[in-house]
């Protein structure tokens, strides 16, 4: 969990089952995540009140939960909205927890209460602050959900850019 950082750099690193959520950010300036290779029972990265955000060439697996989720909570003490993100270059799915790792992409879901994966790109559902400026470019979905933008707390969504996206094995609505 990372708070009120500037300039921050997460590389080349493999995170499994990654507690509650593997990355966390709230309030972060300047947030580099790059080359990640997440696979976990929560959500993968929260990005929530950040500024200057570029996730690229990452792949997060994340059946319970989402896979990478933009938020703009009152994580801070105030709204502040999330802004200046681009998820560039990235794959989410929902396969099994640690089987994404072992390379064995394993869909035993029904021995669990789920009755389908999640492991989409969200924005929201805390969105208090809103979202500004955030291009999705390059990303592939593989046995997941979709896309989800969501923002029921009254924040603003705007200036969002979504291209050359791919969807594989959407188990519920492509875009929500």
């Amino acid at each position: 969990s990372l708070k009120l950082c500037r300039n921050v750099i997460i590389r080349d690193v493999s995170i499994l089952e990654g507690g509650h959520f593997a990355i966390l950010a709230t309030g972060v300036d300047n947030l580099t995540i790059d080359n990640l290779k997440i696979d976990t029972n929560r959500d993968g990265i929260d990005i929530d009140a950040c500024r200057h955000v570029r996730i690229s060439n990452t792949t997060v697996n994340s059946p319970f939960d989402d896979a990478i989720c933009l938020k703009s909570s009152h994580g801070l003490g105030f709204a502040r909205a999330t802004e200046n993100v681009t998820i560039t270059n990235c794959s989410v799915s929902g396969y099994d927890v640690g089987t994404f790792l072992d390379g064995t992409y394993k869909r035993e879901y029904n021995r669990y209460s789920h009755n389908s994966p999640t492991g989409r790109i969200k924005f929201g559902t805390e969105s208090n602050g809103g979202f500004k400026n955030i291009t999705i470019s390059n990303c592939v979905f593989d046995y997941s959900r979709g896309l989800a933008l969501e923002t029921v707390d009254g924040g603003l969504l705007e200036d969002v850019t979504i291209s050359n996206i791919t969807m594989r094995d959407v188990v519920n609505a492509p875009i929500f």
